[in-house]
């Protein structure tokens, strides 16, 4: 495989959304061969290369994933809330002690939220703007990386097959992305996957998850 060809095919993996339309039959090559030309200014390589490595781009890799993918996502049921707010804290020592602190101010019973997110570096805790005073002032300020406010949480609950079905990920958060939703924080605890967006664009992110969500 020649440099260009595997450059162009690279491209192409990272698009979901052009593959679609070629798998449809909707995009002239010539035209498609100028735009990523035009896009990837280091792509050395003249219009017919570009043009043989996407007649040569192998669609059927992709098409049965994502349509089983798309399939699965259909089954999705989604709720909604609003008002709420991350919290990204340091993650040391002194952190993981005042934690547990945490579930003497959520009340599951009283609908209110708490969700954890760990990585290596930080810790995430999103919850209701209600609690937010509270939960804040059990963190040393300097221990407190940023606050974001105005948050609504997309909740999917998935068919149990999601969790064996790769693409499923890539399907939804593509669709938001091609709608210009940004999405704050994402997390999965099957079968439900949740979605963070900003209070403005949660009415805009449903009807996209909505639209996935529905009969074809």
């Amino acid at each position: 495989m020649t440099n260009i060809t595997h450059n162009v095919w690279k491209i192409l993996d990272n698009h979901p959304s052009i593959r679609r339309c070629m798998s449809q039959g909707l995009i002239n090559t010539t035209a498609l061969a100028k735009y990523i030309i035009q896009k990837n200014g280091q792509l050395n390589g003249g219009l017919d290369a570009v043009s043989s490595a996407i007649r040569r781009y192998k669609l059927e890799r992709y098409d049965d994933i994502f349509d089983t993918a798309n399939k699965i996502v259909g089954f999705g049921e989604l709720s909604t809330r609003g008002k709420l707010a991350n919290i990204a804290v340091i993650k040391d020592a002194e952190i993981q002690e005042i934690l547990p602190e945490l579930f003497s101010i959520i009340h599951y019973n009283r609908g209110d939220v708490l969700r954890i997110i760990q990585a290596d570096e930080a810790i995430k805790i999103l919850v209701n703007e209600k609690n937010l005073e509270k939960v804040s002032n059990l963190f040393p300020k300097e221990k407190i990386i940023k606050i974001d406010k105005s948050l609504a949480e997309i909740n999917m609950h998935l068919h149990p097959d999601a969790v064996i079905t790769p693409g499923i990920i890539a399907v939804i958060s593509n669709e938001l992305a091609i709608n210009g939703i940004n999405v704050m924080e994402s997390m999965s605890c099957v079968p439900e996957m949740l979605w963070f967006v900003k209070e403005k664009d949660v009415l805009k992110a449903y009807n996209v998850m909505f639209r996935l969500c529905g009969p074809e």
